[in-house]
């Protein structure tokens, strides 16, 4: 039985974290708090590895599953933030913005507090892409959209970091 997309996107969910230095701490192995937030959709297969760090086989079970099992929404923003825990970001580019282009245009995603995570995970890929205003302003639609807090700490890291004349990249 198809999953509804709008079942599939009201569930809660998870918060993954990226950096420059890949997204941990390298000698703890803990990611840090100050860490740019990007968001996965539960109910989406291989989402459990994407949390717990097996970016690999999550991407792989979200690629390998059934479009019965899983919209193409919520699969690119699983995807998007996947790739972008790989450090990939060509394929990350083209993830972020297959589900940005979803949010735009799918009738059938719920409302626009869920379209906000396509924008805030593109924003994280635009930031590891070196495009610190292009980051900004996909945060800040996200931001727009849904006072979310994972939201409002990127847009607030980044516009620090901007201020303070560095890069975005802490």
């Amino acid at each position: 039985m198809k999953k509804s997309i709008v079942n599939g996107l009201i569930c809660a969910t998870l918060v993954l974290t990226a950096s420059t230095n890949v997204m941990a701490d390298e000698q703890t192995s803990k990611t840090t708090s100050n860490a740019y937030k990007m968001v996965l959709i539960e109910d989406v297969p291989g989402v459990d590895a994407l949390q717990f760090g097996d970016v690999k086989e999550g991407l792989s079970a979200t690629l390998s599953a059934s479009k019965f099992a899983v919209d193409e929404y919520s699969r690119n923003v699983n995807l998007c933030a996947g790739y972008i825990k790989l450090a990939d970001m060509e394929k990350a580019e083209k993830a972020c913005s297959a589900a940005v282009k979803s949010a735009r245009t799918q009738p059938a995603i719920p409302s626009m507090t869920v379209r906000a995570y396509a924008y805030n995970n593109r924003g994280v890929m635009k930031l590891m892409s070196h495009d610190s205003l292009g980051a900004l302003a996909d945060f800040k639609h996200a931001a727009e959209v849904d006072n979310n807090g994972i939201y409002q700490h990127n847009v607030e890291r980044l516009e620090a970091a901007l201020n303070s004349d560095q890069n975005g990249m802490m």
